[in-house]
């Protein structure tokens, strides 16, 4: 009796398997020949279930954002302010148990700034769309408990954008990216926190 084998799952488990792998080597360094070896079967097989490296990439970087949104996603759901729900938001990729993920993070912006293909930013598109979705629902919060004016919900994109920015420049300036974080934060707040007036 023939073995029936999911392919879609086949895929992630190949994905999975690679995941410190790609890590370690980075994105143009990564070869096609180490996945196979690092998920235990034949170079043959890969293309059994990718196109291309880009695609296994993909899969692998689908599968971090996918985790990297779950701890987002229970940021939200803690009982603690906003503005420390934002700090954390804002941070999660600047802690010192995200430094692999976030030089993964820089160098598929570097690689997608110099040559995006439409499967790249369509990729980007829907992190992009998932994280605002993510920040939006935050701010909504802390709208419906009286801790931020309304008027907090136009900042959303700008704070997507900071984030990512802030991706970039940490790396070129050399800042401290968890001390900037602090300092737009208290300074935003100084704006958009309801004050008690008691």
């Amino acid at each position: 009796m023939a073995i029936i084998v999911d392919k879609v799952e086949k895929r992630r488990d190949i994905a999975l398997s690679c995941e410190a792998l790609l890590l370690q080597k980075g994105i143009k360094n990564l070869t096609i020949a180490e996945i196979a070896k690092t998920a235990g079967v034949g170079k043959g097989t890969i293309y059994e279930y990718f196109n291309n490296k880009d695609e296994i990439v993909f899969e692998i970087i689908t599968l971090i954002i996918a985790q990297q949104q779950i701890k987002l996603v229970e940021i939200i759901a803690q009982e603690k302010s906003t503005k420390e729900k934002l700090y954390d938001f804002l941070s999660l990729l600047h802690q010192k148990s995200e430094k692999k993920h976030l030089k993964l993070y820089r160098e598929f912006i570097a690689i997608s700034l110099q040559s995006a293909t439409p499967q790249m930013v369509a990729f980007s598109t829907k992190c992009h769309i998932s994280f605002i979705e993510i920040i939006t629902e935050l701010i909504e919060v802390g709208i419906e408990k009286g801790e931020i004016i309304p008027q907090a919900l136009g900042l959303v994109d700008s704070l997507m954008v900071y984030a990512t920015g802030l991706v970039v420049e940490a790396q070129l300036v050399q800042i401290d990216a968890l001390t900037q974080i602090e300092q737009m934060l208290e300074s935003l707040f100084e704006i958009i926190e309801i004050k008690d007036e008691r």
